[in-house]
């Protein structure tokens, strides 16, 4: 069962609206300016609200019904249409609601004295009426343009937080698929040539799961967890490098229980896998995170052998640098990317 539209939330906030500016001009009629604050010598009451009302409420609907529609003749039209009657409404309320003589208009009294003067001609009030309701009905259409704008923009937010955990839950679809399939060959073959190595192996591909699991149900982490996942991620990833790589990893930490964002870092770590290895087998990795009592510091640098082209994922660094503007916008991150031919570097810095 739907509720009347008198008592809709839209309902009840345009009549909390009106009931607000009824009162704002009883205010001043009597408090602030007590017998002055007239229009055509009526209190800005109901009467004098009414047709500037209905041009509002007959104008609202030609925007939602014509204007957006790309009516625009039709739109003119109902417009026009709708000053014309609700200047008359407004004119005809002034001129013949007016409690004084039917020769003049009451504009106040000043030390008992009644102030008077003639009644204005009808043409003359109606082009009054007229400039007030279009600045009325100027100043309500930019409410209502305003209003929807500020809707409008928290949800494209909301959207985009939502795109941004989708792409996230991407990442790490493709992590688990791709690692997975990758570490579970290389514990293969550990198992064969080293098989005392096996049972590490497998606890930190468990850690690296469980963490997985977990961030996905959570929207921050700590950058120690995160340094603990990074840590097991390269432990596997060596498992299927060659001999020739080298690969350097150095974490200091000063405050480990602070937030981030977690699988932030995860991105550049991953590219050094990717763009280090190569048919040859030769090549280094450096990975180096420092944190001080106000940044973390991610630089990642690696080789890129000759002739070798890693297949993008076209995931990573876009999503990075998504996750990036949302958690840690403007200047409180500073990513710099540097690529020849034969070296790969990256540097990350937030401002925790």
């Amino acid at each position: 069962m739907t509720m009347p539209a008198f008592i809709s939330p839209r309902g009840l906030r345009h009549a909390i609206g009106w009931l607000l500016i009824g009162s704002l001009f009883a205010y001043l009629d009597r408090v602030v300016l007590p017998g002055r604050f007239r229009v055509f010598g009526l209190p800005y009451s109901l009467p004098v609200l009414l047709g500037p009302a209905l041009a509002i409420y007959a104008h609202y609907w030609l925007l939602s019904h014509q204007l957006e529609h790309r009516r625009y003749g039709r739109y003119l039209a109902g417009t026009a249409a709708a000053i014309l009657l609700g200047s008359a409404v407004l004119a005809a309320v002034a001129r013949y609601t007016n409690p004084g003589p039917h020769s003049s208009v009451l504009f106040g009294q000043a030390a008992g004295v009644t102030v008077t003067a003639p009644l204005k001609p009808w043409l003359a009030e109606f082009g009054q009426a007229v400039a007030n309701v279009l600045v009325v009905l100027i100043m309500a259409a930019t409410a209502r343009y305003t209003r929807r704008g500020i809707r409008s923009y928290y949800q494209m937010q909301q959207l985009r937080a939502q795109q941004l955990e989708t792409e996230l839950r991407l990442l790490k679809a493709q992590v688990n698929q791709h690692f997975l399939f990758n570490t579970l060959n290389n514990l293969y073959g550990l198992s064969l040539a080293a098989p005392d190595q096996v049972p590490e192996a497998l606890l930190q591909l468990a850690d690296l799961m469980r963490y997985q699991l977990d961030s996905s149900r959570q929207a921050r982490s700590t950058v120690g967890s995160e340094v603990e996942y990074l840590r097991n991620y390269i432990g596997l990833e060596k498992l299927r490098l060659r001999t020739g790589t080298e690969v350097g990893f150095r974490a200091e930490l000063l405050h480990p229980d602070y937030p981030l964002a977690p699988l932030l870092l995860l991105p550049l770590v991953e590219n050094c896998f990717k763009h280090a290895v190569g048919p040859g087998g030769e090549g280094f990795i450096r990975i180096d995170l420092v944190q001080t009592a106000t940044s973390l510091t991610l630089r990642t640098e690696n080789s890129v052998p000759a002739h070798f082209r890693p297949a993008p994922s076209g995931v990573g660094l876009p999503t990075l640098r998504a996750r990036l503007a949302q958690f840690y916008p403007g200047t409180r991150h500073q990513l710099r990317v540097e690529a020849t031919p034969v070296h790969y570097a990256a540097t990350l810095r937030l401002e925790l």
